[in-house]
């Protein structure tokens, strides 16, 4: 059933990474629905994936981070929600960037079901780097392919898995707007010997999570976005399932993200991912700064 996706996102990497080679980064006049000043390479890549996935056998639905609306076919089991260009803001510094992809069950009521992420299927990410990088990660498992532009095929690497413990961390926002409280804790991570890692684009960071089999990936609700900031349907869902496969844990600051309801197609939300050591020392810390 997964299959036709699958290699539809094989087939769109290449197209996509060009786009983005030959891409203008310049920002345009135009807001997302999120009120995010657009990219003019952010539309056109939005647009070649869209089209490419409402196309797919066995799509029913397509739902983009850059449109207001869902759209639907007639017939299909699965609904496809992307964020079509994650790092966007640091791709004109040739940073790593990423598009990300939420497979779902199609519930009855479509993208507006309230518990989406219990319909979740596949979750999967393209990066445009140094190299062109495919995860894909289901019931069975984290699948990691790398592209051969010579050949033009893919290859299939080891399957990415989380240790209990990793030595790294990427504590996404604003420092200027985190509670002194939350400041103290990520400074102890620093003071055991955790690196810094973050960059700016979550898809990034979190394959550098699980390519370096462990850490800490930690985006709360903060003073200027007091609902979190990063969006369920397209990035925490998604990010958080090839998490959970690949033997880590999620987190929203107050229970499993996957457990959380969706309010609104572009609901937002506060994300914590990472392998387990981290992940419980995070929950221990929100349980004592609750009560």
């Amino acid at each position: 059933m997964l299959t036709p996706i699958l290699q539809a996102l094989q087939s769109l990497a290449p197209k996509i990474y060009q786009a983005i080679k030959q891409g203008d980064t310049r920002y345009t006049d135009h807001k997302n629905p999120t009120a995010d000043l657009q990219l003019a390479v952010d539309v056109a890549v939005d647009r070649l994936i869209f089209e490419a996935l409402i196309q797919t056998p066995g799509v029913g639905g397509v739902m983009s981070e850059e449109r207001e609306q869902a759209h639907y076919n007639e017939s299909g089991d699965l609904l496809i929600a992307f964020d079509p260009l994650d790092g966007s803001s640091v791709v004109g510094a040739n940073f790593l960037v990423g598009s990300i992809f939420g497979v779902y069950a199609r519930p009855a009521l479509g993208f507006s079901e309230p518990q989406m992420a219990s319909h979740l299927k596949m979750g999967a990410y393209i990066l445009y780097g140094a190299k062109l990088e495919l995860v894909v990660a289901s019931d069975q498992g984290v699948m990691h392919y790398v592209f051969n532009e010579d050949s033009q095929e893919w290859h299939s690497q080891k399957d990415l898995k989380l240790k209990d413990k990793g030595k790294n961390i990427a504590p996404g926002g604003s420092w200027q707007y985190f509670s002194p409280a939350y400041v103290e804790f990520l400074t102890a991570f620093f003071k055991q010997g955790y690196r810094l890692r973050y960059s700016g684009s979550m898809v990034a960071d979190v394959h550098h999570l699980l390519s370096k089999e462990g850490g800490l990936f930690c985006y709360p609700a903060t003073q200027d976005a007091p609902l979190g900031k990063l969006r369920k349907l397209f990035e925490v869902y998604p990010l958080a399932f090839v998490v959970e496969k690949a033997g880590g844990l999620s987190f929203d600051g107050a229970q499993e993200t996957l457990n959380t309801p969706l309010n609104g197609l572009h609901d937002k939300s506060p994300c914590f991912l990472g392998s387990k050591v981290e992940m419980e020392v995070l929950k221990q810390w929100m349980h004592t700064n609750k009560s």
